[in-house]
């Protein structure tokens, strides 16, 4: 009895060492998603960022084409003015969320926030767990989290900004935008 005690104690130890000791492998990411999760270096990013105006649709020129899987993270800063008499808001929005009547793009979405479409296919947002397709705009803000492409065999979709606003013809300012990509 003594020795199976023995035995079991020294095989306990032997088990727990070897998985002290010996390093672990590097954890692989399966898709680009997994590798925006992990935040693993981006295969693309912007360089420095670019602006997009408070007043108008600005699709990124994005430097490499967008494919079905690839996985995106937009990081963005700066303010808007939203009238002619210099209200200012941030990009990452102000609640309540945008109404659905009105002609807000993005209804529910923060109000003056930065927002994005896709031109076609849909993107699926981390963030609010929603696809969007090319009809529909998402709220990005100031960092839109994870986000994954699906491909509908348009052969040059574009992802497309704005603000989350029901005039942008009276707006000024806008973002600076930095977009990650993965593929």
């Amino acid at each position: 009895m003594r020795v199976r005690t023995i035995v079991s104690a020294v095989t306990a130890l032997t088990v727990a060492l070897t998985v002290t000791v010996l390093p672990a492998g590097p954890a692989a990411a399966d898709t680009a998603l997994d590798s925006c999760y992990d935040s693993t270096p981006a295969q693309h990013q912007d360089p420095a960022a670019w602006f997009a105006p408070g007043h108008r649709q600005t699709p990124w020129a994005s430097p490499i084409g967008i494919v079905h899987g690839d996985a995106f993270r937009v990081k963005a800063q700066g303010s808007v003015r939203i009238d002619a008499w210099g209200t200012t808001k941030s990009i990452a929005g102000e609640l309540p969320a945008a109404p659905t009547a009105g002609g807000w793009p993005a209804p529910g979405a923060p109000r003056y926030a930065l927002i994005a479409r896709v031109t076609g296919g849909s993107m699926w947002v981390k963030k609010t767990s929603r696809s969007y397709g090319p009809s529909s705009w998402f709220p990005v803000g100031t960092d839109s989290g994870c986000m994954l492409f699906s491909g509908n065999g348009d052969p040059a979709p574009q992802l497309v900004f704005t603000v989350n606003d029901d005039n942008l013809g009276d707006n000024g300012g806008g973002a600076g935008v930095v977009v990650q990509q993965w593929f």
